[in-house]
């Protein structure tokens, strides 16, 4: 039996995110192979808390142990300590101005702000009292908690996720353009060009390919994030295994308003104001009775400002009966790296998807068989008010979407990949 260590950020349990059910995706195919899973992450960094029913429950699903760590008062002061070198206003200073015009020092991704010096140490105990055979790390961000000189006999995997330098310089892109406050009018038309970040040719920081670079095995969930990763490799190994999802046979009607799920990125505010201001007032025209519903924590992403057929729904922990009755999902995102998860678990629940390209080339989608495909606000707006007329094609597209994710995306297909990588 192989003894597997994964350090996930967050508290993935139950998972309220695309990263979230990534991770236990990963980790449910894991257990077909009958591995002793151990989970590691921490309160410094979960979007969510961690809580006793959230460690009970993965104990529950057959997870061997759990351990989350405590950030000390040295941990904290630590990183106080670095986020004051990066965030003290440069403005004042005419020479050092120019290196940083907004004012401030981004943070890199490998700053040890995400890892202080009391959680690479109780990481190194956790790894020292479970020796793990294997030891799976999400996200670059994290890498410098494991010593990869030391542990060398120790299979490393490293599950991507995003490409993260070229995540951030991209968001950092979108937001030196919105206004602040996000008022909708006042948003200029040139960050809602669906070639917006094809101008700027935007790309992964070097130091970042070096960190892939460290792992035997380097898991990518997208065909152009394995093209990137891999024109720098070269010792890791680089695994396409993209987001898979069971299907879910529910009772879907295909009657309620159209979904838009989004999480606390700008990626998913471009894509809230492209369709606000250049797709919707199309649809409003042609259908005045269509509804759009939004849901997930969008605080400070999303304006709150009222929008007509829009409503704000806040966080739903369980979109499965939003599933069965909404009509169809929209994703009009066109930036970002790594997949819009948001596609494929709409898929899996026989909900027919309207994406921009840029999103559905990153996903299972297949224009007319299983969703539809816009290339540019015309055409979005067109297949929007299709699909709000047409509920048999609703039915149609879901069903061959579903039926897509089961044949080609569904967890025994992940444990198939997995199993490829010939370790488990």
């Amino acid at each position: 039996m192989k003894r597997v260590l994964v350090f996930f950020p967050h508290n993935f349990w139950p998972p309220r995110t695309g990263a979230h059910k990534r991770c236990r995706e990963l980790i449910l195919a894991l257990r077909e192979f009958d591995c002793e899973i151990t989970v590691a992450s921490s309160k410094l960094s979960t979007d969510k808390p961690w809580t006793e029913g959230s460690i009970s429950d993965l104990l529950k699903a057959g997870i061997a142990n759990v351990f989350v760590h405590e950030p000390s008062a040295s941990d904290l002061r630590f990183i106080h300590r670095l986020r004051n070198f990066y965030e003290p206003n440069y403005l004042w200073l005419p020479v050092v101005r120019r290196l940083y015009p907004s004012g401030h020092r981004e943070i890199p991704f490998n700053s040890r702000i995400h890892t202080p010096p009391g959680m690479r140490e109780w990481f190194e105990r956790v790894v020292y009292d479970n020796a793990p055979d294997v030891i799976v790390m999400n996200y670059a961000y994290w890498d410098r908690l494991i010593d990869h000189r030391r542990w060398k006999s120790v299979v490393r995997i490293i599950d991507i996720l995003d490409i993260v330098s070229l995540n951030q310089r991209m968001q950092k892109a979108i937001r030196t353009l919105l206004p602040n406050p996000l008022v909708l009018d006042a948003v200029p038309d040139s960050v809602l060009q669906e070639n917006f970040f094809e101008t700027l040719h935007l790309s992964a920081s070097p130091e970042e390919q070096r960190v892939y670079d460290r792992y035997d095995f380097t898991l990518a969930i997208t065909a152009k994030e394995l093209e990137i990763i891999a024109a720098g490799a070269r010792n890791t190994k680089v695994e396409l295994i993209p987001v898979m999802e069971e299907p879910q046979y529910i009772n879907n009607r295909y009657s309620e308003a159209a979904l838009f799920p989004v999480g606390p990125n700008l990626f998913n505010t471009q894509g809230y104001l492209y369709f606000a201001k250049k797709v919707l007032p199309q649809v409003l025209k042609e259908v005045p009775s269509f509804s759009l519903r939004i849901t997930g924590a969008y605080n400070n992403v999303i304006p709150s400002e009222p929008v007509s057929g829009v409503r704000l729904s806040g966080f739903v922990p369980d979109l499965k009966p939003v599933f069965e009755g909404t009509r169809f999902l929209i994703c009009p995102v066109f930036g970002g790296t790594g997949q819009q998860i948001k596609i494929v678990e709409a898929m899996a629940h026989g909900v027919p998807v309207v994406a921009l390209r840029d999103s559905a080339e990153r996903s299972p989608l297949q224009h007319g068989i299983s969703g539809l495909v816009a290339n540019n606000a015309d055409e979005f707006g067109d297949y929007t008010i299709r699909l709000w007329n047409d509920a048999d094609l609703c039915r149609k597209l879901g069903d061959a979407a579903r039926e897509t994710i089961a044949r080609e995306f569904s967890r025994t297909r992940l444990a198939e990949r997995l199993s490829q990588m010939n370790i488990f």
